[in-house]
C-alpha cells in the first residue's frame, strides 16, 4: 500500500479527498447489502420480457453476485483509510487544535485495527471454519468502527472549526462528503433493526430431518427470503419462502444443516424472531426465461417451490434427497409432480447420489431449456456450476458470499 501510494502519489492528496474516498467505498460496501437496494437492483434486472435478446438476459440474471461489490469496496475502503492516516498525521503537527491530537490518533488506530481484523475473519477459509464466530465479529466490530467513525468525524471537524474561526458547523458538515456517507451508511445499517419482530409461528414436523414453519399473514414478492433467529444480536439465518395455498402466508422448509436448525428440530418453536424486509434472491430472475431447468439437493426445493407456486417460468426440475416422501412429506411431493408432472425424484437412499452434471446437461438440451438455476450445498454448487458452465450452459445458483 505504502509503494503504490507513493508510485501515485496518493500520500500528497488533502486529508479531506482521502476519508472521503474511504468513507464512499465504506458506504457502498454497506449499501449493497441492505435490503432495499438488493431488491431495488433484482426488481429493476428483472424486468426484462421474455423478448429481449436472450444473452442480455442471461446477463442481468448474473445480478445476485453482488458479493464481489461488497468485499471490493471494504477492502478499498481500508486502503484508502490507510492512505488518510498518513495525510491525516502529517496535517495534524500543521494545526493549531494540539489537545485533539492524541485522540484522533488512538480513534484512527483502533479504527485501522478494527478494519483489517474483520477483513481478515471474512476470508472464505475462516468464514467456513468458522461461520457463527464470522457473523458475531462482523457485526460487532462494524457496528464499533461506525461509533468509531462519528467520533473521529466530530473531532476532525472540532479541528476545522478551531483553524477556521470563520466557519460554521453547518459549513464544516454540509460541504463533507464524509459526514453524509456516514449518514447514509448509520441509516442503511439501523433500518433493519427498526423491522425486528418476534412473530408467531407454527411449525409442522415433516421428518425427524425437516420441519416447516409457517408464518401468518404477511403477502411476500416472488422468491424472497425472510431471515430468521432466536438469539437476534448474535445469528441470523436465511431461509426461502413458499406461499401459502390460500395466499394469507408464507411457510419455510427447515433442514438439519447444523446446530441451530438441528435444535429447531428438536424443539419446535411456536415464535421466532425476524428482521428486516425479505430478499429477493436469485430464483426471481427465472421468470425472464421462456423455460429453465430446476434443480435442487435435499431442502434446496423449498426455494424452487417459492418460485413454482407461481406457476411461471414453465420448468422442468431435477431434485436429489434421501426418501422423499418420509424426509419432506408426500404433499411437498406432489407440488414438485405439480409444477413438472415428468420432474426426475431420486432418492439417494435407494439408487445413490446421481450423476446431476450429465442429467441437467441431458435435460436441459431436450426440453429446449434457455437457464438452468440451482439451489444446493456449498460444495455441490461449486462442482455443478463449474462443470456446467465449462460447458457453455448458462447456470445461476447462490454464491454463498455471506
Amino acid at each position: 500500500m505504502a509503494a503504490l501510494g507513493a508510485r501515485h502519489q496518493l500520500f500528497s492528496l488533502s486529508s479531506g479527498a482521502t476519508t472521503a474516498a474511504s468513507s464512499i467505498n465504506l458506504t457502498t460496501a454497506v449499501l449493497i447489502r441492505q435490503e432495499l437496494v438488493v431488491n431495488s437492483l433484482f426488481w429493476i434486472l428483472g424486468r426484462f420480457p421474455t423478448s429481449t435478446p436472450l444473452r442480455l438476459r442471461r446477463l442481468a440474471a448474473k445480478v445476485y453476485h453482488l458479493g464481489g461489490v461488497h468485499s471490493g469496496a471494504a477492502i478499498a475502503a481500508t486502503l484508502w483509510f490507510g492512505i488518510s492516516n498518513v495525510t491525516l498525521f502529517n496535517s495534524l503537527s500543521s494545526t493549531s487544535a494540539k489537545e485533539s491530537e492524541i485522540s484522533i490518533r488512538t480513534i484512527t488506530i483502533l479504527l485501522d485495527i478494527l478494519l483489517v481484523t474483520t477483513i481478515a475473519t471474512a476470508f472464505p477459509a475462516f468464514r467456513t471454519w468458522a461461520h457463527d464466530l464470522f457473523e458475531i465479529i462482523h457485526r460487532f466490530l462494524g457496528w464499533i468502527a461506525l461509533v468509531l467513525f462519528w467520533i473521529l468525524f466530530g473531532f476532525l471537524a472540532h479541528v476545522q472549526l478551531t483553524d477556521s474561526p470563520q466557519l460554521t458547523v453547518m459549513d464544516v458538515v454540509g460541504a463533507s462528503p464524509a459526514f453524509w456517507s456516514l449518514l447514509l451508511a448509520t441509516f442503511s445499517i439501523v433500518l433493519p433493526w427498526l423491522r425486528l419482530r418476534k412473530e408467531s409461528v407454527r411449525s409442522e414436523p415433516l421428518s425427524d430431518h425437516a420441519l416447516q414453519l409457517h408464518f401468518a399473514g404477511e403477502r411476500l414478492p416472488l422468491c424472497a427470503a425472510v431471515r430468521l433467529s432466536t438469539r437476534p444480536l448474535l445469528e441470523w439465518h436465511a431461509f426461502a419462502t413458499i406461499p401459502s395455498d390460500d395466499g394469507t402466508g408464507y411457510s419455510v422448509i427447515v433442514s438439519n444443516a447444523g446446530d441451530w436448525t438441528a435444535h429447531l428440530l428438536e424443539s419446535p418453536p411456536t415464535k421466532l424472531w425476524v428482521r428486516g424486509m425479505p430478499t429477493i434472491g436469485v430464483l426471481h430472475m427465472a421468470p425472464m426465461f421462456n423455460k429453465v431447468v430446476l434443480v435442487a439437493t435435499g431442502s434446496g426445493i423449498g426455494p424452487l417451490l417459492s418460485l413454482t407456486a407461481h406457476r411461471h417460468p414453465v420448468c422442468r426440475i431435477i431434485w436429489s434427497t434421501p426418501d422423499p416422501v418420509a424426509t419432506y412429506s408426500r404433499s411437498v411431493v406432489e407440488k414438485v409432480r405439480e409444477a413438472d408432472p415428468d420432474a426426475m425424484i431420486f432418492n439417494t437412499t435407494e439408487s445413490g447420489r446421481p450423476d446431476l452434471v450429465r442429467h441437467i446437461y441431458r435435460l436441459y438440451f431436450t426440453s429446449g431449456s434457455e437457464a438452468v438455476f440451482l439451489v444446493s450445498n456449498p460444495r455441490t454448487t461449486r462442482k455443478v456450476v463449474y462443470e456446467l458452465e465449462s460447458r457453455g450452459l448458462p447456470i445461476f445458483a447462490p454464491i454463498f458470499d455471506s
